[in-house]
């Protein structure tokens, strides 16, 4: 949703607001999400960790945002857990989704995890996002039904303040081997306005008063560590030290397009999804049928069900095609609302006098294994981004859609990568 603010031309950087001297002046932001647990298993992108923080240096990120797994690492009493076991989103599906894609069969300790991917954020210079997003989607990864059971059971008022809890915990375990300089910020949680909580989107109540109360709490607890609002200008907590507010700058062209012409489309028919001209486009010969999907889908929540079923059915070369030509249609539209949502959120951000990053965004939820993201027309879309994050005088930036070691920008085109965090950190 747009901020209702009037937008302002630029936020010179110099106007930024301060922070921690031991923070770096830009943040060339990496996302990990949940993948850096969930697809660790030998053969997978995250099973070698101290390879991936090398890889993101690399490439020039000095921050990369995760998955904290709170209630992964503690149980509801921050007892720690211990190991637990993880399994894929979709049994037998899922390749095709970013951060989507785990096998499943993993066991780690969360917690020990944790610990050592701060080691090593710390001995390569490395700064961490803490986040999480067991009440929106990453819980489905847990094996366990006892401990999603667990997780679940917790009142929707109640849930931002165990998240609260269970991060107090885990800086305490950070603080204990001196490793909490390498903490950039922490978000409560992410997206809280489409989450499972008080207050969201779906869900009644006061969730700004919610949050407020667990920055609070937070705050008191760890007074050294920033504190981040995250997701949407909505109910923005008046205690917050960062706005993280999210830039998906293809996602009129997705919903408008190619969903609400296939999966959301009136006349979709699930029996028979090829007799709608625009599914008959890009889907692969041998697809899925819709009912033999859904009963692994059962995993998930509804939302994804469609989604993860398109995804896994696409022929990506024919998306791609269809994804550039609407692209080249719309174009000059899609590159005036990204100029317009970078001003209005540097608007937000200098109203509140906060620091302001863009932890989360890029074009959209792409097909993972599609390469209209890789070509040359997006990356010139995902430049302009650069320019106005530096026009507008942004703290932090992501610089792609989902930058990790599952992504073919980051295994393919590093070099890219490379000279665009150079050039927003440069400004």
């Amino acid at each position: 949703m747009k901020s209702e603010l009037t937008p302002i031309l630029s936020t010179p950087a110099a106007s930024r607001p301060q922070t921690p001297s031991h923070l770096p002046e830009k943040l060339s932001i990496g996302m990990w999400i949940w993948s850096w647990i969930v697809a660790a298993t030998p053969g997978e992108p995250y099973h070698d960790l101290e390879k991936c923080v090398l890889d993101l240096k690399e490439r020039g990120f000095n921050a990369v945002r995760i998955e904290a797994g709170l209630n992964w690492a503690f149980d509801l009493n921050g007892v720690p857990r211990g190991a637990i076991e993880f399994c894929p989103w979709v049994a037998g599906h899922g390749s095709n989704l970013s951060l989507f894609n785990a096998r499943g069969g993993g066991r780690h300790d969360v917690l020990k995890r944790l610990l050592q991917l701060f080691r090593l954020a710390k001995k390569h210079g490395v700064f961490v996002i803490l986040t999480d997003w067991e009440y929106q989607d990453s819980t489905s990864f847990v094996a366990d039904l006892a401990i999603r059971e667990e997780v679940n059971s917790v009142p929707l008022e109640e849930r931002y303040m165990l998240l609260a809890k269970q991060h107090a915990r885990l800086l305490d375990a950070l603080k204990t081997e001196g490793l909490e300089k390498q903490v950039a910020f922490v978000e409560i949680m992410n997206e809280p306005y489409y989450s499972q909580v008080a207050g969201s989107r779906d869900y009644p109540g006061d969730g700004q008063a919610l949050h407020e109360a667990a920055i609070e709490y937070l705050r008191a607890k760890h007074p050294d560590i920033l504190v981040a609002h995250d997701g949407e200008p909505i109910s923005i907590p008046n205690n917050c030290q960062v706005l993280d507010l999210h830039i998906y700058g293809g996602s009129s062209l997705y919903f408008n397009h190619l969903w609400k012409q296939t999966i959301w489309s009136e006349d979709f028919k699930p029996e028979d999804p090829l007799s709608l001209d625009a599914l008959k486009r890009v889907l692969k010969e041998d697809f899925t049928p819709w009912d033999q999907y859904m009963k692994p889908a059962e995993n998930i929540r509804e939302f994804w069900r469609p989604v993860m079923w398109l995804y896994d059915n696409l022929d990506n070369e024919k998306w791609d095609a269809w994804a550039a030509e609407l692209y080249g249609q719309h174009k000059e539209q899609l590159q005036e609302e990204v100029k317009t949502r970078y001003a209005q959120k540097a608007a937000e951000a200098k109203l509140r006098n906060l620091p302001l990053v863009i932890g989360e965004g890029g074009f959209f939820y792409p097909p993972r294994l599609s390469r209209f993201e890789a070509t040359q027309p997006a990356l010139d879309f995902f430049e302009l981004y650069a320019d106005l994050a530096i026009e507008h005088g942004y703290w932090g930036f992501m610089p792609h859609t989902y930058i990790g070691a599952d992504t073919l920008i980051w295994n393919e085109n590093p070099e890219w990568l490379r000279r665009i965090n150079r050039k927003f950190q440069n400004g």
